[in-house]
């Protein structure tokens, strides 16, 4: 039986499918594939196409890398044809029995993968426990004690807890000590969001193209700018998530210089989806990007020019249509002071219910599932009512403990980053950093496939702290380099 399974193993047309889905170009072809089912409303065929690549990643690879740009891509499954969320339509596609059992079935079947390769890490004593692990496992705890002996207690409390663990810290556990950490590996994860910003651009400009009365007096009217899969907010997260990647290719690559000038398609995109938070972000992650491709990458002269002329083109374009770059701004920016009062959509309001719900139960919170008084209808009805503030939503949520756990978490990766400062490691982290900023205007961090996406990127941070090779041919590389000064 096992000479069998070696020899499958081993056979030409499993090492052909192993390389394929390693292949750094393979998150294209995941990208096309849903690209073509979300116009043509076949969710439950994107869902088992990301269901089949999962359990061959889990399953055949030793080095599950290439999970990670195809994790990015599960935010993008939903058709908006087929949208369960209320403020987008409400369609009962996904509570049907037979989509919901076949969900079931294909989500059951990629955590008992998951939870295979853990165990088999633990088994083959290849996990090493760090201060992130211990700081996550607080964290965890606290999220699942949440609103515990408040009067606003119910159990689901404990459930949307566990759900948050099991996203967070399982996730980051099962991946953590399963990938090996290279420059081949960090561009595999890079070319992922190139591949997604492709995809989201794509679907800007179909939405652009085709949505009735977006435009309205020559004001763009953001609330019909919205998907299957989230509103403008959410597109506003990912699209900003892939400046980094775009801008660390740019300065490792041939021609990179191509890249860098594809940056400024998706720092338009990041502008013309209307997500104000996505604007804030955008002007502190472009620049930050964008200085460490001149100083650290190369083709400087090129990468300089382009930016020089951006600069020069901005300035003019700026001048030329004065009008109507106030206006837009105008348009987006209308609401953060209402009768001269701070608003932003309500979230001033519902900061000030926070503060309410953590004077009401100071140690553990108020719990997830407390009610806001929210401008606009809510997404999901699993997903609890949160105050768009990652620090108010912890202290109204989970208390004292929360807020602290969270704290120190952060100062963890501060700390892990100062540990070992790479080029590699910063493009993790500047691709972090947008969950980090827009959470502080929002609740991606508290949502469930921003939170799986932070977990899986968080992994590869963790694990790169250490400065040993992890990868064969950077051992050997080593050795041959140790040899030599030995010879010399």
């Amino acid at each position: 039986m096992t000479t069998s399974l070696e020899k499958i193993k081993r056979s030409k047309a499993l090492n052909i499918l192993k390389n394929v889905i390693s292949s750094k170009y393979f998150p294209f072809a995941t990208a096309a594939v849903l690209l073509a089912c979300y116009y043509l409303g076949l969710d439950i065929v994107a869902i088992y196409y990301m269901g089949l690549v999962f359990l061959l990643i889990f399953l055949l690879l030793d080095d599950i890398t290439p999970l990670l740009p195809q994790v990015i891509f599960v935010n993008l499954v939903v058709s908006l044809k087929h949208t369960p969320s209320d403020a987008m339509g409400g369609y009962d596609y996904y509570s049907s029995t037979a989509i919901l059992a076949q969900i079931i079935v294909i989500v059951s079947l990629i955590f008992c993968a998951l939870i295979y390769r853990l165990v088999l890490c633990c088994v083959k004593k290849k996990m090493k426990l760090s201060p992130i692990f211990y700081g996550l496992c607080v964290l965890s705890f606290a999220f699942i004690l949440n609103g515990l002996f408040s009067k606003e207690y119910t159990p689901k409390n404990i459930l949307y807890g566990a759900v948050l663990t099991i996203c967070l810290l399982l996730i980051y556990a099962a991946i953590k000590d399963n990938i090996k950490i290279s420059k081949e590996n960090f561009e595999k994860i890079a070319y992922g969001f190139v591949a997604l910003s492709v995809l989201l651009i794509i679907e800007l400009i179909v939405a652009y193209a085709t949505t009735e009365n977006l435009f309205v007096d020559g004001n763009i009217q953001r609330g019909k700018l919205i998907f299957g899969w989230g509103v403008y907010n959410t597109y506003g997260l990912l699209i900003l998530m892939c400046i980094p990647a775009v801008l660390y290719l740019a300065g490792k690559e041939k021609c990179g210089y191509l890249f860098t000038a594809y940056s400024l398609l998706i720092l338009a995109a990041t502008f013309l989806c209307c997500s104000r938070q996505a604007m804030v972000g955008a002007l502190v992650i472009y620049p930050a990007c964008m200085i460490i491709l001149l100083v650290k990458g190369k083709y400087r002269i090129p990468n300089i020019c382009i930016a020089a002329a951006t600069v020069a083109a901005g300035i003019v374009f700026i001048c030329i249509f004065r009008e109507k770059f106030v206006g837009f701004f105008k348009t987006v920016f209308e609401n953060v002071f209402v009768n001269g009062e701070l608003n932003g959509s309500g979230r001033w309001r519902i900061w000030k219910e926070a503060l309410d719900y953590f004077s009401s139960s100071p140690l553990l919170g108020s719990g997830f599932y407390v009610d806001y008084t929210y401008d606009g209808a809510a997404g999901l009805s699993f997903i609890p009512m949160m105050c768009h503030n990652t620090v108010l939503e912890l202290m109204a949520a989970c208390g004292i403990i929360g807020l602290a756990a969270y704290l120190v978490h952060r100062a963890q990766t501060v700390i892990s980053f100062c540990k070992n400062v790479t080029l590699e490691r910063t493009f993790i982290a500047l691709t972090i950093l947008p969950i980090l900023i827009l959470s502080l205007l929002d609740c991606h961090i508290f949502l469930i496939f921003p939170t799986v996406v932070y977990a899986c990127l968080l992994a590869v941070f963790d694990k790169s702290q250490d400065k040993t090779p992890n990868t064969e041919a950077e051992v050997e590389s080593v050795s041959v380099e140790k040899e030599t000064e030995q010879e010399v």
